[in-house]
């Protein structure tokens, strides 16, 4: 029997990256999941490349609005016949640069994706968990939020931001058992480069010494693997690098 057969899971940020591969490998797990972003032609190619509608409801959003991430919330539970019972809060992006260097006219729109809809969707699924006293919320994080680089200051403080929300909710609910995790992925070969403004002379010089990088299947995997745990095992927090990264 597949570990998480019938669990109903929403993932946001799931049109590239980090968020398909891990709406890719809760579907495989058994999971029905909800998938969420705001580029309705690439949740089309991952419900076609899945192939199975009744497993996986693709649903364009905005994770940093917060009458949307309601709309998406009200959407799972009828997906799920009233239950929920994993969020992965994905949706992000990055800067380059750092206080001083980097874009001032992206901050607040990055925190309000970042920061605010991360938290606004971590506090509607704890609503939804704590009378059903089970239920996972995956928040990610990077290592960035907690090695502070001077390359990716103010990107490194909302993930800062999140790891603190996503702890302090857990000190709130765990006594409800619902996990709060927080996983944190290193440099990941995904679209987030290019989002962020990272180039060759920024960013690709300096990760040629780390070797070979993650991919975004490989964080998925991580992912999963917290989310299998038996119900009184909780992975709080996961760190996955390369294994030539050495900072951040």
């Amino acid at each position: 029997m597949k570990t998480l057969a019938n669990r109903i899971a929403i993932v946001t940020g799931a049109s590239a990256g980090i968020g398909y591969a891990t709406a890719k490998a809760l579907v495989s797990e058994g999971a029905r999941v909800v998938a969420s972003a705001r580029r309705a032609d690439r949740l089309a190619a991952l419900s076609a490349e899945l192939g199975a509608p009744d497993l996986c409801l693709t649903v364009p959003s905005d994770a940093s609005k917060p009458d949307a991430i309601d709309a998406l919330v009200e959407r799972a539970l009828a997906f799920g016949n009233g239950r929920v019972d994993i969020v992965i809060a994905n949706a992000g992006h990055g800067l380059a640069g750092g206080v001083v260097s980097s874009d001032r006219s992206r901050w607040q729109e990055m925190y309000e994706l970042n920061v605010i809809g991360a938290a606004h969707l971590m506090r509607r699924a704890a609503e939804i968990m704590i009378p059903n006293q089970a239920g996972d919320i995956v928040a990610i994080g990077s290592v960035v939020g907690i090695n502070i680089s001077p390359f990716s200051a103010f990107y490194g403080s909302t993930k800062f931001a999140v790891s603190a929300i996503a702890e302090g909710l857990r000190r709130e609910i765990c006594r409800h058992r619902v996990r709060v995790t927080v996983i944190r992925p290193a440099i990941v070969e995904s679209e987030f480069q290019a989002v962020a403004g990272y180039t060759e002379d920024n960013f690709g010089v300096t990760v040629k010494r780390y070797g070979q990088l993650l991919v975004p299947k490989e964080v998925a995997d991580a992912i999963t693997f917290v989310l299998r745990q038996p119900p009184h095992v909780h992975i709080n927090e996961l760190t996955i690098r390369p294994v030539g990264q050495d900072y951040p």
